[in-house]
């Protein structure tokens, strides 16, 4: 039995969740002394060595499954001639047999980005089964837009005892939505995580070097009429750089998957330009706290992971964020009161030169930029933590 569980964990590969695991982890063993907490993850292997934690398991409960009579065979393939999202239903309503599951205590849903993709039956099922046996939940740290609020999204949301936004659109759309009970608002747990200094790689000088995060996410995003540009850009804001600037540029991957590797396009940027002699890759998959300890060191940061620039945000590193989703323009406009000129929506890209100019922007007004992060984050960090004491009401 633990007091706290997380669930809807992705896995350690993408340094984002690793950063709301370590960072929620420490919050609350530092709020609740003495406190226990689990991990339940769609990856458990890759969140194995993570630290504070007090155990791990898969979310799809193989380990001690029973396994499935044939009725319930047929009747999960009759659910699958209905829809995957039947199936998904039916599957883990009828079927999480991880006795410690139903032991733990308070539930925080982790995957704050979950319902960006779609009407998520897993998710739905899950929260399906804890609300039958009586536990507390929390969507914690999470970011929804106006395409969430389908009836079967709305349906879900309400379940939870308590939806801990991270940003203040979030709040506006929820309200709009109807929920005006149990809605808080407080800082990304991953504004507190903290930072860990590995000796700087050759090349790469203390704040005189412009950190650099793409992701393949990003040309997702892109249309027809603009096929091929987000690639450009980063090319043209590379060039910038070196020609307007005596900075190095470190590229700085957040995401090791497979499938989602900002290895990919970063590799392609550094050999166009490895032969400057300005610009470095660091390849090696890093902890989320050593990653940010590099980042930390940046005079200024482009990124493209959400979770990468919140390092940069709360290391005090000025920044351009490449967004496709409410959640870059929400945190950008809770600190800074505006969005203008510090983030770009991937899908509005279609001039090459965009993100250049932007960048241009940021160094121009460089010194304001990080007075407005010194003042504002002591306090914005905090919020994070308030959000951990916040759960002692539940």
């Amino acid at each position: 039995m633990s007091d706290f569980a997380m669930y809807f964990h992705s896995g350690s590969k993408n340094k984002g969740c690793e950063a709301i695991v370590r960072s929620t982890t420490a919050m609350l063993k530092s709020t609740y002394e003495g406190c226990t907490v689990r991990l339940y993850s769609f990856n458990p292997e890759s969140d194995y060595n993570t630290p504070g934690l007090d155990g791990v398991s898969g979310l799809f409960f193989d380990e001690g499954a029973e396994p499935l009579s044939f009725i319930d065979r047929v009747r999960l393939k009759l659910q699958y001639k209905k829809s995957q999202k039947a199936a998904d239903e039916y599957y883990f309503e009828h079927f999480l047999k991880d006795v410690s599951f139903y032991d733990d205590k308070l539930f925080l849903s982790i995957g704050g980005d979950n319902y960006f993709y779609g009407e998520n039956a897993q998710m739905s099922a899950i929260n399906t089964v804890l609300k039958r046996y009586g536990k507390k939940t929390v969507l914690w740290g999470c970011s929804l837009d106006e395409k969430v609020f389908t009836d079967y999204n709305i349906n879900d949301l309400k379940r939870y005892d308590a939806i801990f936004a991270r940003e203040s659109e979030t709040v506006r759309q929820l309200k709009e939505h109807g929920f005006e009970d149990n809605v808080y608002q407080f800082a990304d747990p991953a504004f507190a995580l903290e930072t860990e200094k590995l000796p700087l790689p050759e090349g790469f000088i203390e704040n005189e070097t412009i950190g650099i995060n793409a992701s393949p996410l990003v040309f997702n995003y892109e249309t027809e009429n603009n096929r091929g540009t987000g690639i450009m850009a980063y090319k043209r804001l590379i060039e910038m750089i070196l020609n307007e600037t005596d900075c190095n540029i470190a590229l700085i991957p957040h995401v090791f998957l497979d499938s989602n590797d900002d290895r990919t396009p970063l590799t392609y940027l550094y050999n166009t330009y490895k032969y400057t002699g300005r610009v470095i890759l660091l390849d090696k998959e890093l902890e989320s706290v050593q990653l940010k300890g590099y980042i930390a060191r940046c005079k200024a940061f482009v990124g493209a992971r959400t979770h990468s620039t919140i390092a940069a945000y709360s290391s005090l590193v000025p920044t351009l964020v490449l967004g496709y989703s409410i959640k870059s323009k929400g945190i950008a406009e809770d600190i800074f009161g505006t969005s203008e000129g510090l983030v770009i929506p991937i899908g509005e890209i279609s001039d090459e030169y965009a993100m250049a100019n932007a960048f241009r922007g940021i160094l121009d007004n460089y010194d304001n930029y990080k007075a407005k992060l010194e003042s504002v984050m002591p306090s914005y960090i905090a919020s994070s933590y308030a959000a951990a004491a916040k759960l002692r009401e539940l």
